[in-house]
């Protein structure tokens, strides 16, 4: 058998390439919001999100699963929901800096808006927990919000 140099050098170099591929390891983004300015806030939220499940409320315990509910912050302020509660459009945030409700004491930024009902909301971003945003009601029987980035 004769010795083919091309086709060996082919070889070592499909070898070499395929061996040198690896996936980026996964990062996770461990980030307390509530005690941080508002530009790190608005940094980390933006985009879309999936809304994975809300706990709490009236039944601290009680869990309610949503299929289909997302919500987007966009780079203009503007907040966009469809979720089982919030139905909103490019509905304008306001930022109030204020005594937010679970936040350790701590004054916050609270996002607050009007849905196309013109219902006001009031929420607390709260964190960013292995890759999940969670933001939650400014009340005291807060609904505690869990979403996970959407493409």
């Amino acid at each position: 058998m004769r010795f083919k140099p091309f086709t060996f050098l082919g070889i070592l170099i499909c070898a070499t390439l395929i061996l040198s591929c690896h996936k980026d390891k996964f990062t996770p983004i461990n980030i307390t919001l509530y005690d941080k300015p508002l530009e790190t806030i608005q940094h980390y939220i933006h985009g879309k999100w999936k809304l994975v499940y809300a706990k709490g409320g009236i039944c601290s315990t009680c869990i309610d699963y949503c299929n289909n509910c997302s919500v987007e912050f966009t780079m203009d302020n503007k907040f966009i929901s469809n979720t089982y509660a919030i139905t909103s459009d490019t509905t304008t945030i306001q930022w109030i800096r204020d005594m937010g409700i679970y936040t350790n004491n701590d004054s916050t930024y609270l996002m607050t808006f009007k849905d196309k009902q013109g219902v006001p909301w009031v929420y607390v971003i709260e964190r960013i927990y292995n890759d999940t945003l969670i933001y939650h009601d400014n009340s005291v029987d807060a609904m505690f919000y869990h979403f996970i980035k959407s493409k």
